[in-house]
């Protein structure tokens, strides 16, 4: 009986250790705040602060984001990073809603579209955000397999194999109290301890803060130092970028995958046979970066992608806005905020119609 108590004392300080790194940590947001929650602040009208700093995923705060909606927004934006700043006031309603996702690919456009469609929310309207790299296949990432059941259940419907063992995909964004003493989250947390990092939000009705902020729409306030970045010094990071005969995923970019092009053409008739109005939107590069592209032969195939995708519009009857010249638009350095994004208060001028 000794050796049991002295075993039971021995752990308990051990396993409450154990449980309140966890807690406190919470790395993925598990134990102390969940992504539904978050969502159900931002369905209330609340921004979000302390999103990135904590490392969030933020396909899981999508599935969650959009699963916490009453009812589908009119419109609905989807795309990469560069969307990020597209917020309801460009479109004159407040029923709208930004799923732009970092490094997003083909398959991400596939979940995102997997989420709208079991939620029943589809929107009455979609802008896509596409970018040249979509269609490279040298640099597609694993991100959207935080949302896999969602892609291959669309892919699925796609291909019309779609079998009622696979029509309810679903993403856990809740509690999951299982973690509380889980040595495999405990070991990763525990990492996180010396540098004071944990996951950590705060809700504010402010549009802009000194940080990072994830909008009740889902648009992003960036963190001030990118608002007022220099422009010398976006200069000097895209002139690095040059030099290192870089383009942001764009490299090993032979041809156009036929396939990753298919699955937007798909997704375009998918949407139209839903009565989804669709609007695709080519976002710019800056003067610099462009003139780099055009000079360069490997880089060349960004004319190929707009040339493709004015093809696409104009064979389904697609509004197309924007361009990735940024003449159309008159971007100039000043208007970046890094290599590749524009300042807010310069995108509306980029979602100019084309046809």
């Amino acid at each position: 009986m000794k050796k049991w108590l002295k075993a039971a004392l021995f752990l308990l300080p051990l396993l409450l250790f154990i449980g309140w790194v966890n807690w406190y940590v919470d790395s993925y947001a598990l134990l102390r705040v969940t992504y539904d929650e978050i969502a159900a602040q931002m369905a209330a009208g609340k921004n979000v602060e302390g999103l990135e700093d904590s490392d969030y995923n933020d396909r899981n705060l999508l599935a969650a984001r959009i699963k916490a909606m009453d009812e589908a927004p009119q419109v609905m934006v989807l795309g990469s990073s560069r969307v990020y700043t597209f917020e309801h006031t460009m479109f004159g309603t407040d029923s709208f809603y930004n799923a732009g996702l970092s490094e997003a690919t083909v398959y991400d456009l596939l979940a995102v579209t997997g989420i709208m469609a079991v939620e029943e929310k589809l929107p009455a309207t979609v802008v896509i955000g596409v970018d040249a790299f979509l269609f490279n296949k040298s640099h597609d990432n694993e991100k959207w397999k935080e949302l896999e059941s969602y892609a291959n259940y669309m892919s699925l419907t796609l291909d019309g194999k779609l079998s009622p063992e696979l029509a309810n995909p679903h993403k856990d964004t809740c509690r999951a109290f299982s973690k509380a003493l889980s040595l495999d989250y405990f070991r990763y947390n525990v990492t996180l301890l010396p540098d004071r990092k944990r996951f950590v939000v705060n809700y504010t009705d402010e549009w802009v803060t000194e940080g990072y902020l994830k909008h009740s729409d889902g648009s992003v306030s960036y963190q001030r130092e990118l608002r007022e970045v220099n422009p010398a010094d976006v200069e000097a990071m895209t002139r690095q970028a040059m030099e290192e005969h870089v383009v942001y995923r764009m490299t090993d970019y032979e041809e156009i995958d036929k396939r990753h092009f298919s699955r937007l053409s798909e997704l375009i008739d998918y949407f139209q046979d839903a009565g989804v109005e669709v609007i695709l939107y080519l976002p710019p590069y800056s003067p610099m970066m462009y003139n780099y592209i055009e000079s360069e032969e490997a880089f060349r195939i960004t004319l190929e992608v707009e040339e493709k995708v004015k093809a696409l519009a104009a064979e389904k009857g697609l509004s197309l806005y924007g361009s990735y010249d940024p003449a159309g638009c008159g971007l100039e350095m000043t208007d970046l905020c890094d290599v590749y994004h524009v300042k807010t208060e310069k995108t509306a001028d980029t979602y100019y119609s084309v046809k």
